[in-house]
């Protein structure tokens, strides 16, 4: 899998996860997103359940594509000091570095 492959995903995902309980100032950042999307923390479009959701979407995905079977929320993931989770771009190279290792 490569970066744009992943970044695509990630968007998918993020897009399915708008729904009639959404805030209208996410919509249209989630709607609107693009690498530096700030996903979770400070300013980010997704709280810590949404990210969960989102990981989970994200394996559902890609065993769907590329039949790989995975799990992006490891104990390893979940422990570095620079979350891969933060921006669009960080989880979609981490997506790619999980999938291609």
């Amino acid at each position: 899998m490569n970066y744009k492959q992943a970044f695509v995903l990630v968007i998918e995902a993020l897009n399915e996860s708008i729904d009639d309980t959404t805030e209208e100032s996410i919509k249209v950042a989630i709607l609107e997103a693009s690498d530096e999307t700030r996903l979770f923390g400070g300013g980010g479009v997704l709280d810590s359940m949404g990210v969960v959701i989102l990981l989970s979407d994200l394996e559902e995905k890609i065993e769907d594509n590329f039949e790989i079977v995975l799990s992006l929320a490891s104990d390893s993931a979940m422990s570095r000091a620079r979350s891969p989770f933060r921006t669009v771009k960080s989880l979609a190279e981490y997506v790619c570095n999980v999938v291609n290792t």
